[in-house]
């Protein structure tokens, strides 16, 4: 746990990333980036607190070490974004976040063997690109594990909007992933919070 006693003041804003990618992430075009190269540049954005999100995968060595680099300066939180069976074209993504101090070789062992991502089942579905995880059973697994989710939503690429409201099913699909599987939506900019309270959660009746 880190060290809080550093902070003069109980209120404070401090700048988060809750969905970060390092070179474990199989697109990550830059592979020679170092752990310490990554937390460098976090210092000195002022970041106080990321979650790895790497694509499919908990790389529990680099979480470890980035959080040894960071020391206590930066809380590196481990975490997974996974790809869903929604969404169509534009598959809906979504991500699961865990506490720093969780036991990540058990949370990463569990979720390869239920989420079907172990190497051999990422080969037998021909690569990463075609990965695909049930929204709604991953969401309730991450829950259990003692995790949150969140989701893409609004205007950035691949959110919950590919879910359409002019189906009844689709409709009631959206309503229980933002009940009770999703706990923060990622949005694209500040003016896509006015839409969904405005216009998404009415339409659905959330």
């Amino acid at each position: 746990m880190n060290d809080y006693s550093k902070y003069k003041r109980g209120s404070e804003w401090r700048k988060w990333d809750l969905h970060f990618h390092t070179p474990s992430s199989h697109d990550y075009e830059n592979k020679s980036v170092t752990n310490k190269e990554i937390v460098d540049e976090l210092k000195s954005k002022n970041i106080s607190v990321i979650a790895i999100t790497d694509h499919h995968v908990i790389d529990v060595a680099r979480i470890k070490d980035l959080q040894s680099i960071a020391g206590d300066d930066i809380t590196i939180l481990p975490g997974i974004e996974f790809c869903s069976e929604l969404g169509g074209s534009e598959s809906i993504h979504f991500i699961g976040i865990f506490p720093e101090n969780s036991d990540i070789e058990s949370i990463w062992t569990i979720i390869q063997g239920t989420a079907e991502l172990t190497k051999q089942d990422i080969e037998a579905k021909g690569g990463y690109e075609n990965v695909q995880c049930d929204l709604i059973d991953t969401c309730d697994l991450i829950h259990k594990l003692g995790g949150l989710t969140s989701v893409h939503a609004g205007s950035k690429t691949n959110t919950v909007e590919s879910i359409k409201n002019n189906i009844l099913n689709k409709m009631q699909q959206k309503r229980r992933i933002l009940s009770d599987s999703i706990d923060i939506l990622e949005l694209g900019k500040v003016a896509d919070e006015v839409d969904y309270k405005k216009i998404v959660f009415k339409s659905i009746g959330f």
